[in-house]
């Protein structure tokens, strides 16, 4: 009787215990420790002390009256962190960049324990009374401030912490007292694992983010011993390097200046941020992307799950198969589950996930956090033959046919056993199915085509079983009322990416919702274990679809990225993600549309993410210190007056302009001597499929570029011979040569040097050279119902003045985002004036004159507009058409697609 109530006080005591002591997991810990760099230098500045978010705290590590701490205690972080008169520190700024970051639940804590001028043998607690002893005179007050043992206050104070919050990981900064040790790596590891066993922390779940010093750029006088700091990954691996390149210091040369502590403690920060697995958000809300650090690790102070081995008869194979099961903590058989059917890859079996991914583990965790839905998850042999064993030739064509056969063995085998065997719900929507590699091709062919079967699908790193997009769902429609959930990820260095990427491309052109997550990563678990921890806390309850998008780490390299360049990258948003290599500069942007301010990393690469872009082509600058300049990873095009960067954005509309497996036309790349300027011009010829071959004659369009561009802008930015190939192979418009002229006529740039001389000069160069150098080297039709003439934005005024004033000469005319300028009556009145005067001939000869516009926000609009309005005045027959856009090329490609079918049809 007296050891049954022995049990039942020690039960309440510790239950009590529990409760008192209960950490707070949203309370995130940081020690930090070191020397003068982190305890704190610099001027403490105004701006320091400002805005400093009351969720962001320090444990006070001494008494300081005069600020009225006391040591033990937590106080809102307000500097000095560390002892009552120490300066500005990294942890000031690694405090704020966290909670700037972090969603609003989330609090951190610090705690400082730093000496100035001390080794790292200080913290080594078999050392740290050596050391003391023979302290100079200077540091003795410091370390009586500790009672003489910075260690033992750190672990003091840490164990403080634990009774709130959770210890998240450790910061050092030190080294310059140890400069030109080669030991030091091994006695930082004597700290750090003296910390973890002292604190009973994981060390998997804890890392190291150790800091450089004042680094050789900014002279620094210790600035060798970041090679040495540099190695600390190789002895304890999980530490991080924070680099200190381009962080400014004193003019010591020691210590880091104000600024330079503000920008280490936010790469501090930024590292930590990656390693809890969260995107930044730039003032949003902010959420995990990627599985924070210890996620797969065993947690013995939770629940856990239960695995076994069944097995089931299956028809199908004619056999008795296995699985593995998997129940969660607290399962019942008077409650019902739904069910995730998770698949393995070409070499595994029922085993794979559990021997390579610990799945159990990750999903306790999750559970522990309150992440997901509880769930029954089956993991079976997805090889569906008698023998199904991953051994001899796994790629034989049977055991690769029998991949297939198991769709079979799933539906009417596999589902209805877990059925009748477990507490399970029954409808769709409560039956999820995800695999990787075979089993994620698997996934997509058998949840896309059984859509009354799953609701859930999820495929990681899809293996090329997966049926091409049109088969895998011949009916968007019918996947969109259907899906919760369609995930697609992968890692970008694996190379079956493409099969993703095809997936993906048509999901999006389609409109299906469908989360598409690229991440650093190979063909391998790590990014397997990523995908289910990401999946399955979608699973099973309400999905918020318009925020799919966001989810991705990394996206897809621009399809005008030069060779293996990797970034620019294309979200699935259509963000752009920029990386730049500028170790040196100190301040880098984006030009594109509007200037993005890039972010410099440990490394010195810079970054940036954008806003969403406009579909289809867009020029863009990288402002280098403020030199705008070609982006070495792109592409270049002539355009805005140079040679500048382009990317392409992924546009569902785009069909028109896509590359197909149809007969393609040919660009010819044409030099011609110019009696009208005497000098040598190019023009870029567009021949029609066939053309080699044929003996008719074609009708002719002179197309032309926008100011600051040339006679490469069609063919290159406008994709003009694309739009011509697939509306000829659709019988939408008439075979026909494009000639692109160059509509540079020298001094012909902005209002001032754009002027009626200008216009004539190109009137006499496209009369007297262009169109005669066409008609005797193509074959092609001489007359005016056989030619065109159309141009964009400058291209567009010098075919409202030649074209107009030539009708004889031209049948077509199409003016893309143009107009005659309303604030320039010099220029624009004679126009008007020859228009009134010759109305009957121009409505006569013009079969169709079309005009166009990017909408409001096309800088031409307004002036078009007017112009049009005094077309109808004056009686002058036209068509106007609009595309949203602006003044762009996703725009004028958009025209040409709708001016060309009505080319050459009045015959």
């Amino acid at each position: 009787m007296k050891s049954i109530l022995r049990f039942f006080a020690f039960t309440i005591l510790f239950s009590i215990a529990q409760k008192g002591y209960s950490q707070d997991p949203n309370f995130h810990v940081y020690l930090s420790f070191g020397q003068s760099n982190m305890e704190g230098y610099a001027k403490i500045e105004p701006q320091d002390k400002l805005g400093v978010d009351d969720r962001f705290q320090v444990l006070q590590a001494v008494d300081c009256p005069e600020l009225k701490r006391e040591k033990g205690n937590w106080y809102t972080a307000i500097p000095p962190l560390c002892r009552c008169s120490t300066g500005l520190t990294p942890v000031d700024y690694f405090g704020r960049n966290l909670l700037a970051n972090l969603p609003k639940n989330i609090k951190v804590g610090v705690i400082n324990v730093a000496v100035g001028g001390c080794k790292i043998e200080l913290f080594d607690k078999d050392k740290t009374a050596q050391y003391v002893a023979t302290a100079p005179d200077w540091m003795k007050g410091i370390l009586q401030e500790y009672d003489g043992n910075p260690y033992a206050r750190l672990v003091e104070l840490a164990k403080i912490a634990q009774k709130k919050g959770v210890i998240k990981g450790i910061l050092l900064h030190q080294g310059e007292s140890n400069t030109g040790d080669t030991l030091w790596p091994k006695k930082v590891k004597i700290v750090y694992d003296n910390l973890i066993k002292d604190l009973n922390l994981d060390p998997k779940k804890v890392p190291l983010l150790s800091g450089e010093t004042v680094n050789e750029d900014q002279n620094g006088k210790c600035g060798s011993m970041n090679k040495i700091i540099a190695t600390l990954p190789k002895t304890i691996p999980n530490s991080y390097i924070i680099s200190s390149k381009g962080c400014t210091a004193e003019a010591d040369f020691l210590h880091f200046n104000a600024a330079g502590y503000r920008e280490l403690g936010r790469r501090y920060a930024d590292k930590m941020l990656w390693l809890l697995g969260y995107k930044f958000f730039e003032g949003k809300s902010p959420f995990i992307v990627q599985a924070p650090l210890g996620f797969d690790q065993f947690n013995t102070n939770i629940p856990i799950g239960k695995v076994e081995t069944i097995t089931y008869e299956s028809k199908t194979v004619g056999s008795t198969r296995k699985a593995t099961i998997y129940t969660p903590p607290g399962f019942s058989k008077k409650k019902k589950y739904p069910v995730l059917y998770l698949l393995h890859g070409i070499g595994g079996d029922e085993k794979e996930w559990l021997n390579g991914a610990n799945p159990q583990i990750i999903l306790d965790n999750l559970y522990a956090e309150a992440k997901i839905e509880p769930m029954i998850v089956v993991m079976p042999n997805g090889r569906a033959m008698k023998e199904d064993s991953a051994t001899g030739n796994i790629m034989a064509p049977d055991k690769v046919q029998a991949f297939a056969v198991f769709e079979k063995d799933l539906l009417n085998d596999l589902i209805p056993f877990i059925e009748k065997k477990y507490p399970v719900l029954k409808d769709r929507e409560h039956r999820a199915i995800a695999g990787l590699s075979m089993g994620a091709g698997q996934s997509l062919n058998f949840g896309l085509g059984n859509l009354d079967k799953f609701a859930w699908v999820g495929a990681f790193s899809a293996a090329p079983n997966t049926k091409i997009p049109e088969e895998l769902l011949p009916d968007p429609e019918i996947a969109k009322k259907k899906l919760k959930l369609l995930w697609i990820s992968c890692g970008d260095n694996d190379w079956l990416i493409e099969n993703s990427k095809r997936t993906h491309d048509y999901l999006y052109k389609n409109d299906v919702p469908h989360i598409y997550y690229i991440e650093p990563g190979v063909h391998d678990f790590k990014v397997w274990k990523n995908g289910l921890y990401m999946f399955s806390q979608f699973l099973f309850k309400p999905v918020d679809q318009s925020s799919f998008a966001a989810y991705s780490i990394l996206g897809n390299p621009a399809q005008t990225n030069i060779r293996t360049a990797k970034y620019p990258q294309i979200l699935p948003d259509n963000k752009v993600l920029f990386k730049v290599n500028a170790p040196e500069a100190s301040k880098v942007q984006i030009d594109l549309g509007k200037k993005y301010d890039m972010t410099r990393d440990s490394e010195g690469f810079w970054t940036v993410t954008t806003d969403v872009i406009n579909k289809g082509f867009n020029y863009y600058s990288l402002l280098i210190d403020a030199v705008a300049l070609a982006d070495p990873s792109s592409q270049t095009f002539y355009g805005m007056g140079r040679m500048a960067s382009g990317i392409e954005i992924p546009n569902k509309e785009g069909d028109f302009y896509a590359l197909k497996d149809i007969p393609h036309g040919d660009i010819r790349i044409k030099k011609y001597f110019s009696k009208a300027t005497n000098s040598w011009r190019e023009m870029y010829v567009y021949t029609p499929p066939g053309y080699e071959n044929a003996t008719e004659k074609y009708p002719v369009l002179y197309l032309l570029h926008g100011g600051g561009e040339d006679q490469t802008g069609w063919a290159s930015q406008g994709k003009a011979n694309l739009i011509l190939d697939n509306l000829i192979a659709e019988n939408k418009a008439k075979p026909m040569i494009i000639a692109m002229l160059d509509g540079n006529m020298g001094n012909t740039g902005g209002v001032a040097g754009f002027n009626e001389n200008a216009l004539k000069a190109f009137e006499n160069e496209l009369k007297t050279g262009a169109i005669p150098f066409v008609e005797s080297n193509f074959k092609v039709e001489k007359d005016a119902k056989n030619r065109a003439l159309a141009g964009l934005s400058m291209g567009g005024l010098q075919t409202l003045y030649a074209g107009v004033k030539n009708s004889d000469l031209f049948s077509y005319i199409g003016v893309f985002s143009s107009g005659w300028w309303a604030n320039n009556t010099i220029l624009s009145e004679p126009q008007y004036e020859f228009m009134k005067n010759n109305v009957g001939m121009i409505n006569a000869n013009i079969k169709e004159f079309w005009i166009s516009m990017g909408g409001k926000e096309d800088i031409a609009y307004e002036n078009c507009k007017i112009m049009i309005k005094k077309f109808d005045q004056l009686g002058i027959k036209y068509k106007y058409s609009e595309y949203p856009g602006g003044h762009a090329w996703p725009v004028w490609r958009h025209d040409l697609f709708m001016f060309a079918p009505l080319l050459f049809q009045q015959q």
